[in-house]
């Protein structure tokens, strides 16, 4: 083996290690994911921004209606993001029809509109709960959500992150398609667990008002990026005293549709990519900084390898770790939430997010995307 080859090696075989070791170490956070118990029946506002969903929210709204809390314990505020389909006509009939829910419309010609943000600040100025739940439009939740929600937030909890799981695999795109979401909020989960905070889905959590009310001016200004749960999640982590709990009791877990195809699963993915630069934690870049660099390594190396056979050994090694990990983490993480039926998929999902993951991490963060009709731009 050539100088550089030895040199090469070297590097693999340390940032796979790295990669073991950090993934090792969220593995355990998983082990560490706790609920605090809380009796006290907080009054909640659940806020749903809605642009376009026609087609889901009549579902997600009677879902919500339909929930096992006290009706007149929790507020329903939903914003039209500026839709130009019947989503605005549809809350407004069922809004009609349901006296502890509301609806706000955002209107392009009189404001200067951050998609989904403006919506949610108009409707999260309405509100008068305690605690604020998110949600989206194209969900439904079980009737036990917004119980399961509440029973977290004890009094040091300051933010409750929930999950939200796609439908039952049925074909092979559909299952790389859910695995490859469920790593998203497996991820996220993990990084809670191990005492550090990436990433949370505004699709199912919640926080406390005066969470709101603390960065309410900040929040206003904040353009495309960050995505506001990630923001909030962030500003919990290392602005509070407060602590961050995971619900993870079965009615706790709402579910949406997949991604339409794989043009929608692209834009998708580049719109999880667009983090933030500016709220990225110390555990974040431990993680995802060496990881990544050990996804340009392994791709090089198989480059490589078609020149210099001496490095296949090294890829196996290499690969062989990365699988090992993977699996054992998503093994724990499915049991968490029930979704133990996802392994099935795990090796095209691993083999996608080889190919996958540094073309959609430089288009998100350094190029534009569209996302539900609208052009995502840097700023």
């Amino acid at each position: 083996m050539t100088t550089f080859g030895t040199i090469f090696s070297i590097l693999l075989v340390a940032l796979a290690t790295w990669y073991a070791i950090s993934l090792i170490v969220l593995l355990i956070g998983l082990f560490r994911i706790r609920c605090p118990v809380n009796d006290r029946l907080n009054f909640l506002t659940v806020v749903i921004a809605a642009h376009n969903e026609e087609k889901d929210i009549t579902g997600c709204l009677k879902a919500i209606a339909a929930q096992d809390y006290p009706p007149n314990l929790y507020e329903v505020i939903i914003a039209d993001d500026r839709s130009t389909d019947g989503t605005h006509d549809i809350i407004e009939a069922f809004c009609r029809d349901h006296p502890n829910f509301y609806s706000v419309r955002i209107d392009p010609k009189e404001e200067d509109v951050v998609p989904k943000k403006t919506a949610l600040i108009k409707a999260l100025r309405m509100a008068r709960g305690d605690i604020f739940v998110s949600t989206d439009g194209d969900c439904i939740q079980p009737e036990g959500w917004l119980s399961s929600i509440n029973d977290c937030f004890g009094k040091d909890v300051g933010m409750v992150i929930g999950h939200t799981g796609y439908p039952k695999p049925k074909n092979l795109w559909a299952g790389i398609d859910a695995i490859d979401y469920f790593s998203h909020r497996a991820m996220g989960t993990a990084f809670i667990g191990a005492g550090s905070a990436y990433t949370c889905t505004a699709s199912n959590f919640a926080y406390r008002k005066e969470i709101f009310e603390l960065v309410e001016e900040e929040f206003s200004q904040l353009k495309v990026r960050p995505a506001e749960d990630n923001y909030l999640l962030n500003y919990v982590h290392t602005q509070t005293l407060y602590s961050i709990a995971v619900a993870t009791d079965p009615e706790s877990i709402v579910t949406t549709a997949g991604a339409g195809g794989f043009g929608e699963f692209l834009q998708q993915r580049f719109r999880w990519g667009a983090y933030g630069g500016n709220i990225v934690t110390a555990g974040v870049r431990l993680f995802f900084m060496p990881a990544l660099l050990f996804y340009v390594l392994l791709w090089a190396g198989i480059l490589l390898s078609i020149f210099n056979t001496t490095l296949v050994p090294i890829l196996i090694v290499s690969l062989g770790i990365k699988v090992l990990v993977d699996f054992l983490f998503m093994i724990k993480a499915t049991s968490i939430f029930k979704s133990r039926y996802l392994l099935a998929w795990f090796l095209p999902g691993f083999v996608a997010n080889l190919i996958l993951t540094i073309p959609i991490m430089v288009k998100g963060n350094f190029f534009t995307f569209r996302w539900k009709g609208e052009r995502y731009r840097l700023t």
